[in-house]
Order: structure tokens, then C-alpha cells, then sequence
């Protein structure tokens, strides 16, 4: 637990060096492999949807959401602060070139902490596998980002039995960038 406060607080100490937050899509060829997540999001219609009986769709309007992602201070690893109203948190992504491999590090509440890796595909989708300390011992989750276009993307979030079975819950939303 130590460990995790220690990478906390240099991440927070990373975000408050660095730049002023910018809306505008990176340039071409940038090295960050997270570079299409740069900027500030929010939900399309502030809708999200949701499901965690394994069958019953909810769909919640989340005015204001906010989510703010950008550079740490390595060329490949992006700090997304998200404010969803009630639930505050943030997902750090660094990416192994060796491996090519993406880790994920997530707090979000009191006590949803994930943690997991991934890939990026040639399009920049991304598609990890993530634990969550507040689900069932076992259970994993398979994120998917997928680009709609440069400024909006979809996440969706399924939840896995430990044999590899769908429960049927998830949970997801449309995100589009905020304009300058």
C-alpha cells in the first residue's frame, strides 16, 4: 500500500508541472502512443449506460462529466483525472515498447483500484484486461476503447467470471473532446 501512495504522489507531483491543458488533436507521427487521448473529454449527451444484475440496461444522464488527459513526464504514458459528479478518479496508462504491451493503474472512489494491461492497436483502439479490487475475487473486466472519429471515442466496459465467462454486466458511454 506504501508503494501505491509513493506512485500517487509522484504522479500528482508529475501533474502539477505540467502544461496547460490543450484541446487540440496532436500532430501526426507523435511517439506518445496515448497522443489521441490528449486533451478534455465528456460524455456524448451525458449519457452512460450500465448493466449490474447481469441483465437489466440502466442509462444514467451524467451532467458535467469531465476527464482531462494528458502527458506525465515520460514520452509514453498519459495521466487521464476524471470528475463523473459523485466519482472522482483517474487511469494512468504507460506503454512497454519491448512487450508492446500497455499497463493500466485506475482509483476511482474509496475503493475501485484496477489494475491491468493491454494492447493499442495500429488505429490507437485500445483493449485491456483489468482486475478490480471491489469485484469478485477472480473476476476480470475487458475494456475496449474504439476511435469513432479524431474527436470521440467509445469505452466499453465487460465484466468476466474467472473461467473466462461474460457475467452480462457492463457499463459504457460515447465520449467526445470538449472544444476549445
Amino acid at each position: 500500500m506504501q508503494k501505491l501512495a509513493i506512485i500517487a504522489a509522484t504522479l500528482l507531483s508529475a501533474c502539477a508541472s505540467m502544461p496547460a491543458a490543450t484541446n487540440a488533436v496532436p500532430a501526426e507521427g507523435t511517439t506518445n502512443p496515448f497522443a489521441r487521448f490528449i486533451g478534455e473529454w465528456t460524455l456524448k449527451d451525458d449519457r452512460f449506460q450500465q448493466v449490474w444484475d447481469g441483465e437489466t440496461v440502466e442509462t444514467f444522464t451524467v451532467k458535467n462529466h469531465y476527464t482531462d488527459c494528458q502527458p506525465v513526464n515520460t514520452a509514453k504514458s498519459i495521466l487521464c483525472v476524471v470528475d463523473a459528479g459523485a466519482l472522482e478518479g483517474h487511469i494512468f496508462w504507460a506503454y512497454d515498447d519491448a512487450r508492446q504491451e500497455l499497463h493500466h493503474l485506475s482509483h476511482f472512489g474509496e475503493t475501485r483500484l484496477g489494475t491491468g494491461t493491454g494492447k493499442i492497436s495500429p488505429e490507437g483502439d485500445l483493449r485491456n484486461r483489468i482486475a478490480f479490487r471491489d469485484e469478485p475475487q477472480g473476476t476480470y473486466r475487458i475494456y475496449e476503447y474504439k476511435w469513432v472519429g479524431p474527436d470521440e471515442y467509445t469505452m466499453l466496459s465487460t465484466q468476466y467470471s474467472a473461467d473466462g465467462t461474460p457475467t452480462g454486466n457492463w457499463y459504457g458511454g460515447t465520449f467526445v473532446r470538449l472544444e476549445d
